[in-house]
């Protein structure tokens, strides 16, 4: 969906900016913490005493580390391609990183979403080698650990279903082998709930199965993950389903025709019927009438006012050469990015007409 752009809450605290793009740390990530210090901190008291919670908080630190890498890792196999990244955020969730891939292609989104994994089982031998040469102690219990939550992190990542890395690859594959991204999503989102089913499964049913009885928190903690995964798979579906939809929408079906005026062209000289927008000398669309300035005008002054006097200048990059058969979908990133709501579409040097955010929005529904 397309909207223009207002000013987000921050996502939580910022803590860094790295090649321009700000890292924050989630409010819900302290919430994270808090229940691996509960967790942890307990287990160690009887081994280390008052220093169980110091080295818990250090589990939690080890966790935030990982995450920040693995997300990292995404931004910066983004920006290598070129495309726009807003944001890194560590939150109860583990992490994600905002980034526009709208015009990127299978390989470039396979990759993207590879390294993040990747990135881990890098850090997972780095833990692993320190704990090989460190002497039994809380320095070689942090290493070990280090190595096993990235590990663990790799490999949940890549199971094939979305909102996981591993559905992008899916989404990657089935975008390359039929052409078409939306059904991608739509795969990778039932992929998603496949593998739901199996995380619930090999956490609940599982150990039901066989005689076990998993704690009220292993069940509740197992449902919550569960349900964030639902939901992100049922969000890709949506997605999907819908921009399948909107691709067979036109540009061309949103598009109101209008009339190129001059900039120097006296007010009693705007056409009636049809929308004016103000070109220079050679052509090139450069403002809107400004409604309000125009109807403050005196009839009497109108032969006598220039067009450019009651015009809005519209920034540079709001002409888009586009084929008005194209799908709507071109004109999201253009029209997000701009903030003006409005853009005009030309198709080989010929003014053909305007689009608005509020066309484009109704035809989502």
């Amino acid at each position: 969906m397309t909207s223009q752009p207002g000013q987000p809450p921050a996502p939580g605290i910022k803590v860094a900016t790295i090649a321009g793009v700000p890292v924050y740390i989630g409010r819900s990530w302290g919430l994270l913490a808090l229940i691996i210090v509960a967790l942890i901190g307990p287990q160690l008291q009887p081994d280390l005493g008052g220093r169980a919670y110091l080295v818990a908080i250090g589990y939690a630190l080890l966790l935030l580390l990982a995450v920040m890498v693995h997300e990292g890792a995404h931004a910066l196999g983004a920006r290598s391609f070129g495309f726009p990244v807003h944001r890194v955020v560590a939150d109860l969730w583990g992490g994600h990183t905002a980034l526009d891939v709208s015009r990127s292609t299978p390989v470039r989104s396979a990759t993207i979403a590879v390294v993040g994994p990747l990135s881990n089982l890098v850090l997972s031998a780095v833990g692993y080698g320190l704990a090989a040469v460190l002497d039994p102690g809380i320095a070689h219990g942090l290493a070990g650990l280090f190595g096993y939550l990235n590990l663990l992190l790799a490999l949940f990542n890549l199971l094939p279903g979305l909102p996981l890395d591993g559905g992008q690859l899916v989404e990657s594959l089935v975008w390359k082998l039929t052409g078409d991204r939306h059904k991608g999503r739509v795969a990778a989102g039932y992929c998603g709930m496949a593998v739901t089913l199996g995380v619930l499964y090999w956490f609940v049913g599982r150990p039901l199965l066989r005689g076990d009885q998993p704690s009220l928190f292993s069940i509740g903690w197992a449902l919550l993950i569960c349900m964030f995964l639902w939901q992100g798979a049922r969000s890709a579906i949506t997605s999907g389903q819908v921009g399948g939809a909107l691709s067979r929408v036109r540009v061309v079906d949103v598009m109101t025709p209008v009339a190129p005026v001059p900039y120097d062209a006296a007010l009693t000289q705007l056409p009636t019927g049809v929308p004016p927008v103000v070109v220079d000398q050679s052509g090139t669309p450069v403002a809107l009438v400004d409604a309000a300035a125009l109807q403050a005008v005196p009839p009497q002054a109108a032969p006598h006012t220039s067009v450019s006097s009651v015009s809005r200048p519209q920034p540079p990059g709001w002409v888009l050469d586009l084929d008005p058969n194209a799908p709507v979908t071109e004109l999201f990133a253009p029209l997000r990015d701009l903030g003006t709501g409005v853009v005009a579409i030309r198709q080989n040097g010929r003014l053909l007409g305007v689009v608005t955010v509020d066309a484009v929005n109704n035809s989502l529904s």
